[in-house]
């Protein structure tokens, strides 16, 4: 039997932020309807809990914000890395 070696995968910095941000801004935009949706309806009355769930919304873009951030960081290293001279 061969055996075969699985390369590993190569680290992304900032990867699962971005993944973790897009998952709270939807989730958040999910609520701003929830709070929207009485409006249209000819109610006043606002769910509570949607109205905090709505803080997910920018806290998620915030979170995105910050994963592209590490991955452009993570990438301005690599390309200094690569063409700085080697002694």
């Amino acid at each position: 039997m061969a055996s075969s070696e699985v390369s590993p995968v190569p680290r992304r910095p900032g990867r699962w932020l971005v993944r973790v941000g897009t998952a709270c801004f939807l989730v958040g935009m999910v609520f701003v309807g929830i709070v929207f949706l009485p409006f249209f309806a000819g109610s006043s009355a606002q769910p509570a809990l949607a109205a905090v769930g709505t803080m997910l919304g920018p806290l998620g873009f915030l979170l995105v914000l910050l994963g592209i951030g590490r991955q452009a960081a993570a990438n301005n290293r690599a390309a200094r890395e690569a063409s700085a001279p080697s002694p």
